[in-house]
Parts: structure tokens; sequence; C-alpha cells
């Protein structure tokens, strides 16, 4: 299970998306934004989190993993919008500008993830339709 190379991806996106409650996502000069006072943001995060895991157990049903990796993309997205218009909300209440950190490009690090781990997918689905042929 773990031998697979979407297996290692997927594992990867689990910690990098993991990695994102340590890390500042935006900083104003007063104040910075994290994940930890962003309820909607921990609830996307977490479940990302839950899918990249639970993909890799669902190693034996292929198309089960296309489509959890696809639920995992649109969570990404979300949170992605949802950081981005809480930033702007903050930004426009506190009438000062900041700077990006590091957490702001994690979900943009785990959606190259989770296309490569849906890359590997295909590549094992299709070795398995070519070695179906040669029966």
């Amino acid at each position: 299970m773990i031998q697979r190379i979407q297996s290692v991806w997927l594992f990867l996106a689990a910690v990098v998306m993991a990695s994102l409650f340590y890390f500042e996502i935006y900083k104003l000069p007063a104040v910075s934004i994290t994940l930890g006072n962003n309820y909607i943001g921990m609830i996307l995060a977490g479940i990302s989190i839950l899918l990249s895991l639970v993909t890799i157990f669902r190693f034996k049903n292929r198309k089960s993993q296309l489509s959890l990796i696809w639920l995992n993309l649109l969570a990404n997205i979300g949170l992605l919008a949802w950081l981005f218009f809480s930033i702007s909300k903050e930004t426009e209440a506190a009438g000062a500008t900041g700077g990006y950190r590091l957490g702001a490009f994690i979900p943009v690090i785990v959606i190259v993830l989770l296309f490569l781990a849906r890359g590997g997918i295909r590549k094992d689905e299709k070795l398995l339709k070519s070695l179906d042929r040669l029966r």
C-alpha cells in the first residue's frame, strides 16, 4: 500500500496540509493571521488531511481513490478561496496592508501533490488494463 508512488504523494499532502496549522498565513503590522483563529479554514484543512489519509487506504479501489482525490482538490480550492476572502476582510477592517507568508501557499503545494497522486493512480490503471489485454 505505501509502496506505490501515489501513496507517498498522498501522505506528503496530508503532512504538508497539517503543517498549515503551524505557519502564518498573512502578516499585518499589528497582528498575524493564522489558521488557528479561522474555524472554517480549520474544518476545510481537517477534511483535506482526512481525505488524503483515507485515500491511501482505498488502494484496492482506484476509482474510489480518484473520486476522493477530486473531493480533496475541491476542499483545497475552497480553503484557498476562504483564506483569501478572510484575509481581504481582515485587511479591510485593519486598514493596513501586509504580506503573505508561507501558510498562504501550502494549499497550492497540496494541490500539486494531489495531481501527482492522481497521475500515479491513472498510471496504475493503465498498467492493469495493458496486463488484462495480455491474458
